[in-house]
């Protein structure tokens, strides 16, 4: 038969041997044996083929992990909890606030307070940015007040629309209305005025109190991701000499997402250079390493393909913990299962097997294990999937990966197990180097002679550690990372010149079944808002009816009362001085006293002059004249007037008788004027008493001014003290304002489109995610739930979000699915030991000291935490991640040890097998924890605080655990398994005493 290159080469070294010994039977063994090394080398060289093939079409095949974080990666919470209420009322709440993040830009100027030029800078960024919401999908905008003053530390709400309130209030009181206005009316008009004058787009409580810093609240639609999102807002905010960041919850997840993205490369550099560096010291030999890590490596890319297509087509568990997790894991302990292999294999070359037969035993005995053990890994990891959460059902992730090693390892490690042989020792030649381990039969015997100390030990170390454990971590998001990125900058800059909470306010949303913009829910919004505020712990309450963080006092009863009272003590004062007036009112008569003297003259002069008038009158025609003048000649003189001379004298008296009738209208005109005088003497007189009549009158009038007075002082009495009264706490919304459109605008930002839902906003005075504010986000709830118990709005929906809210949520939903995974996969893994061991009490012993070590590498980690890297508490992931991953490798290990301590078989006690099978495991467990320990330890410069915790703890725990084994389980098994009696201490005292006496 024609052999090929690679079996000569794989028999060379024995043929000859082989036929001098046997003859022919030896060829035919050599022929048999190069047949089924021929089979072996045909079966696997395809398989290692395609697992190369596969690995390098994986590379391209795998989809963006980091696209995939933005998208899937985020904590899902069920629909029913209280934030996820919330925020279904938010997204059906108008184009406002429907599907939008909020973001803060912040603009700072250090220590030194922003001048009026800066501030004006500031301004015409956000009227420009405000011009181009399209382009930026931004929905709404509250900028801050530019040319209000700071808000002062006694009146940290204080806001332009309080302001001016307060000069409308002053110039409403400073005013008196004439008598008769309606003091209503002009209180209304006043009202009118000023809460027209707020700007509801403006805020003085976005200014800091040391006028340094000046914030900017945005609402942006989701049409770009994050980081899209964030980078236009960052170009779109620059503004000359003064600092701009964005920053808001989705901002600082988003950075910690990319900070986790960037240590996956990071901790693989770091995970390889290490494992490589252990195997050379382990093994001495080059090959090794290099076998081990590409096994490793072709199952990550393989896992990690999958599981990313999967996340992409069929919606998988993700999170931004499941690659990197996933990494560690498959080189950790695909170096672990390595190591199983090798040594396996070296003690089968040690004992003169050829090749495949080496091949064949290590992969059979040692195989064995990591069946056990990576079988175990799968069925722990996918019992997440009950987990209902979907942090923890990410890590499922990590029982694909553990399949996918199982698979390569026993198929693509064999092949060079049997390619290799000896030569995959290079350059090292040793195969006769032991792998006892010194320190684990040094405790372990110490632990089977002094079972009680052991134990007294072990609680006395591990007391402070687990006392050093609190039930509580830190759900603050922006702890994640490093002040390196801008988000974390602007969150600390704001954290420092304002309220804590103003990065993550809590929102309140309460959603009726009718519209809310009228008097009645109105006046019940106020109280709630009212009665928030009052709370302790919280720093300032925006709402419908207080938008700006301050009440509106024009809307309050008792301010509307101040008004309308200080208008009455107006027209009281001048009712009073209009009284005193009245009572002292004098009609002077004098001028018609004069009236009448002056008649009275005119009339005797007239008098006179019609006597005169009518004694030089002639009453007798110019025809009777003639005639009597003509008698008169007859009888006295006996002569007679001619023809001429009559016509003279008629003619003459004709004009003297035109005389006398001007003189006779003349006396006629006298005569009535006369009488026209003595008539007007008459009407003075009687107008002189009409006067003094009226003028009683008029002072009769000033009593009962004072009566009306006084009526109105005891009204306006009442009314002030209805307005100190309790009644005057409440508001008063008249229809013409609630109708205005200047009023509908104003409460548009905490009204939905279909005025049906409100929401209040809170913000608190501690940091966000931390314990109180959590704790507040429920006494939140159950409060505004309760104020509104038998009110108008009894059947309303009160829903708390925001960031806070969600923490909370995800605070209580993580608690409770990590006690069900807790016992569910404590319970699954004790079983599983026990099936391994065939025993009770050995899983049980090393699952309570698994317990231990997790409890006392919290605590370790806390104290480390808090001592040098200035976190007081832990992240909320961090007990998660370091229970699977402690369990995971502790159980892992406890198979190791149970199953090397069944094969020590034999006539000695079980405490003397578990110290010989501490020996021979040992090494082995003392090098998986060195390589996972530093496996994990490349997570530290991550910068990401959820994976270094994770990383001390696991490391604290990995060496509390490789030292609790062999120094408790001998001495365990020792008082349980052969009966320990406390006398055997007092007998072994007795007896060394003895001795000592017969050497003196």
């Amino acid at each position: 038969m024609r052999h090929s290159p690679l079996t000569i080469h794989f028999l060379n070294h024995t043929d000859n041997a082989v036929g001098e010994r046997f003859g022919n039977r030896g060829i035919l063994i050599m022929e048999d044996r190069e047949n089924n090394m021929n089979k072996f080398f045909k079966k696997y060289i395809g398989v290692v083929i395609a697992w190369i093939v596969v690995a390098i079409a994986a590379i391209f095949l795998i989809p963006n992990s980091f696209d995939l974080v933005a998208s899937h990666g985020q904590t899902k919470l069920p629909k029913t909890a209280v934030s996820q209420v919330a925020k279904t009322i938010k997204n059906h709440w108008g184009p406002q606030e429907n599907n939008t993040r909020q973001v803060l830009v912040v603009f700072s100027n250090g220590k030194t307070k922003l001048n009026d030029i800066q501030r004006n800078q500031i301004n015409n960024t956000l009227v420009t940015l405000d011009g181009k919401r399209d382009q930026y999908d931004i929905k709404n905008m509250i900028k801050p007040a530019v040319n209000s003053s700071t808000p002062t530390a006694n009146t940290p709400q204080a806001s332009a629309a309080g302001q001016s309130s307060a000069q409308t209030t002053a110039a409403n009181q400073s005013s008196v209305p004439a008598a008769g206005q309606s003091s209503a009316v002009g209180a209304s008009s006043g009202q009118d005025t000023s809460i027209e004058g707020n700007d509801p787009n403006t805020s003085a409580q976005l200014n800091s109190k040391d006028g340094t810093t000046m914030i900017a609240q945005l609402n942006v639609g989701k049409r770009d991701s994050v980081r899209s999102m964030d980078q236009k807002l960052k170009a779109a905010v620059r503004t000359a000499s003064v600092k701009t960041y964005i920053t808001s919850p989705e901002s600082l997840d988003a950075d910690a997402q990319s900070a986790t993205k960037s240590a996956v490369l990071k901790t693989a550099i770091i995970a390889i250079i290490v494992i490589f560096l252990v195997l050379i010291v382990l093994f001495r030999s080059l090959l090794i390493p290099i076998v081990s890590l590409l096994s490793s490596g072709i199952a990550y890319l393989i896992s990690l393909a999958i599981v990313l297509n999967l996340v992409a087509r069929y919606d998988f568990p993700f999170s931004s913990f499941t690659q990197i997790l996933m990494l560690v894991l498959t080189l950790a302990l695909g170096t672990d299962f390595s190591i199983l292999m090798i040594n396996e294999f070296k003690q089968q070359l040690r004992q003169d097997k050829d090749q495949l037969e080496a091949t064949l035993a290590a992969r059979k005995n040692a195989g064995k294990t990591i069946l056990v053990a990576g079988l175990t890994l799968i069925v722990l990891f996918s019992l997440l999937g009950f987990a209902n959460f979907s942090v923890y059902e990410s890590l499922i992730g990590v029982a694909i990966s553990m399949l996918v090693l199982m698979l390569v390892l026993f198929t693509f490690m064999p092949f060079f197990l049997f390619f290799m042989g000896e030569q995959l020792f290079w350059p090292s030649s040793n195969l006769e180097a032991h792998n006892y381990s010194r320190s684990w039969g040094f405790l372990s015997k110490q632990s089977a002679g002094h079972p009680l100390i052991a134990l007294l030990i072990a609680i006395v170390v591990a007391t402070p550690f687990v006392l050093l454990n609190q039930n509580h971590v830190n759900f603050n998001g922006a702890d994640e990372i490093s002040q390196k990125y801008d988000s974390k900058v602007g969150y600390n800059t704001i954290n420092k010149h304002y309220a804590n909470g103003q990065n993550a306010p809590i929102s309140i949303y309460i959603k009726a079944k009718d519209g809310l913009r009228n008097q009645a829910d109105l006046q019940q919004l106020e109280m709630v808002t009212r009665q928030l505020r009052e709370e302790k712990g919280i720093h300032s309450v925006n709402s419908a009816t207080e938008p700006h963080g301050e009440p509106l006092k024009q809307l309050y009863v008792n301010q509307q009362l101040d008004t309308l009272t200080a208008d009455n003590d107006a027209v009281s004062n001048g009712l009073k001085d209009t009284s005193k007036r009245l009572k002292s009112t004098t009609i002077d008569t004098s001028p018609l006293d004069t009236i009448t003297g002056n008649s009275q003259s005119i009339s005797g002069m007239l008098s006179t002059i019609q006597t005169n008038f009518n004694n030089s009158g002639v009453f007798a025609t110019p025809a009777q004249m003639v005639n009597e003048l003509q008698a008169q000649l007859r009888s006295e003189h006996r002569r007679r007037l001619t023809a001429i001379q009559r016509t003279v004298v008629t003619e003459a008296l004709s004009r003297a008788l035109n005389d006398q009738q001007q003189q006779t209208q003349m006396n006629s005109a006298l005569s009535g004027l006369g009488m026209q005088t003595d008539s007007i003497k008459s009407t003075v007189d009687s107008y002189k008493s009409e006067l003094q009549s009226v003028q009683n009158q008029v002072r009769g009038y000033a009593s009962s001014v004072d009566s009306l007075n006084n009526s109105l002082n005891s009204s306006n009495d009442f009314l002030k003290a209805l307005a100190k009264s309790s009644v005057g706490d409440t508001i008063y919304v008249p229809d013409n304002i609630i109708n205005a459109p200047y009023f509908k605008t104003m409460i548009d930002a905490y009204m939905s489109t279909n005025e049906k839902s409100t929401r209040i906003d809170v913000v608190l005075d501690a940091t966000p995610g931390s314990k109180k504010s959590l704790a507040m986000v429920q006494s939140l709830q159950n409060q505004v739930s309760y104020d509104l118990k038998g009110t108008v709005l009894d059947s309303a929906t009160v829903a708390v979000g925001g960031y806070n809210a969600e923490q909370a949520d995800t605070q209580q939903v993580a608690r409770a699915s990590f006690k069900k995974v807790a016992i569910l996969l404590g319970a699954v893994a004790a079983v599983i030991l026990m099936i391994v061991s065939e025993s009770i009490l050995q899983p049980i012993y090393l699952m309570g000291m698994l317990g231990v070590t997790y409890l006392m590498s919290l605590g370790f980690t806390k104290w480390f935490s808090g001592q040098f890297m200035g976190e007081k508490w832990l992240t909320w992931q961090t007990p998660f991640l370091t229970f699977m991953m402690l369990l995971a490798l502790g159980v892992d290990y406890s198979i190791y040890l149970l199953m090397k301590y069944k094969q020590t078989t034999g006539k000695t006690k079980s405490a003397e097998r578990m110290i010989n099978a501490s020996i021979l495991i040992g090494t082995v467990i003392i090098f998986a924890v060195v390589v996972i320990g530093i496996s994990f330890a490349s997570l530290i410069p991550s910068g990401v605080l959820t994976l270094i915790q994770v990383a001390i703890a696991v490391i604290f725990g990995l060496i509390i655990f490789g030292i609790v084994v062999p120094a408790l389980m001998p001495g365990l098994m020792r008082l349980t398994y052969e009966g320990f009696h406390f006398k055997e201490l007092r007998f072994k005292h007795r007896q060394s005493v003895s001795q000592e006496n017969q050497q003196k």
